[in-house]
């Protein structure tokens, strides 16, 4: 077997990453003479834990375009990227296709404006542009399509 085929699970990975982060904790307040101040180690044993947790499969899924923009009949349901896996108070904004008029896509991010007023919504995304409008072309009919300004910008 490879070293590229071996296959890391969620808890030794949390496992290393407690243990990097114990290790370094106490190798920094158990010397002498500190290298950093406390308080920037504590905020790198936060950061690397943070970045970990960006590359769990629980926030990949959770954060998947094909869960962040649905259809359902005609509305569509777009939420935000899931900042937290545990807590999943999130709920999806549902918006009636029909009142849609314009959308703008952007990387990691979309907006839409209904019934051409200016007024709508943002949401923040993992996908770069290219992506989340083709994503949301592929939910659209044409003829849905035909009456919705879309814009990219990339």
């Amino acid at each position: 077997m490879k070293f590229s085929e071996l296959k890391v699970s969620d808890k030794s990975l949390m496992g290393l990453v407690l243990s990097l982060t114990g290790l370094l904790l106490i190798g920094h307040f158990s010397i002498e003479e500190p290298v950093l101040p406390d308080y920037l180690v504590i905020c790198m044993a936060i950061l690397l834990a943070g970045q970990c947790y960006r590359f769990h499969p629980k926030y990949k899924q959770d954060n998947a375009l094909t869960n962040q923009i649905r259809r359902d009949d005609d509305v569509l349901k777009i939420k935000n990227k899931s900042l937290h896996t545990v807590i999943s108070t999130q709920k999806s904004q549902s918006i009636k296709i029909a009142r849609i008029s314009k959308v703008t896509v952007i990387d990691e991010g979309l907006s839409i404006i209904i019934d051409g007023n200016g007024a709508g919504f943002d949401f923040f995304l993992n996908d770069n542009a290219k992506d989340i409008a083709e994503h949301l072309k592929a939910l659209l009919s044409p003829q849905e399509q035909a009456k919705i300004e879309f814009e990219v910008i990339s």
